[in-house]
């Protein structure tokens, strides 16, 4: 049996995206990351911005994938809660507007294997960050980690 060979997918670090308290790297990834539109970029941000996490009332760092997929987007909205931990909300886009995707099942699918050298990055970044005394300093240098040259 013959299977169609993935396509490879880039990641482009984009912004530091504020939500209230919390603060997000940005991460666009696509075959190629120029096709993802400003208008869904925008439509990401809102559901962001009003979903129900709160992000608005949370001080926290994190990050954004917003992964094109053909036509339609997946977006990873991932935080540290300042501990050790990754958590993650997905949101769907199938239709015009992003959704939160459902995944109340036993064994899920995680990150998909260009996600992942987003997710080691952002893991190094948080590992050095946990060995801080978390000052604003300290933060700010998290956050700067969205520009280096290797994601």
């Amino acid at each position: 049996m013959k299977t169609k060979a993935y396509p490879s997918k880039y990641a482009l670090p984009k912004e530091i995206f504020t939500v209230g308290k919390t603060r997000f790297k940005w991460y666009d990834l696509a075959e190629d990351p120029a096709e993802v539109s400003s208008q869904d970029i925008q439509n990401a941000k809102t559901c962001i911005e009003n979903a129900n996490e709160n992000f608005q009332n949370i001080e926290d760092l994190g990050f954004v994938i917003m992964h094109r997929c053909g036509k339609n987007y997946l977006l990873l909205v991932c935080t540290w809660r300042s501990e050790n931990e990754l958590w993650e909300s997905v949101y769907y886009n199938g239709t015009g507007k992003f959704e939160i995707w459902d995944r109340n099942k036993t064994h899920l699918p995680t990150y998909c294997v260009w996600e992942m050298g987003i997710v080691y990055h952002e893991s190094q970044a948080w590992k050095k960050y946990l060995g801080t005394e978390k000052s604003e300093s300290d933060k700010e240098k998290y956050l700067n980690t969205l520009f280096e040259d290797e994601v």
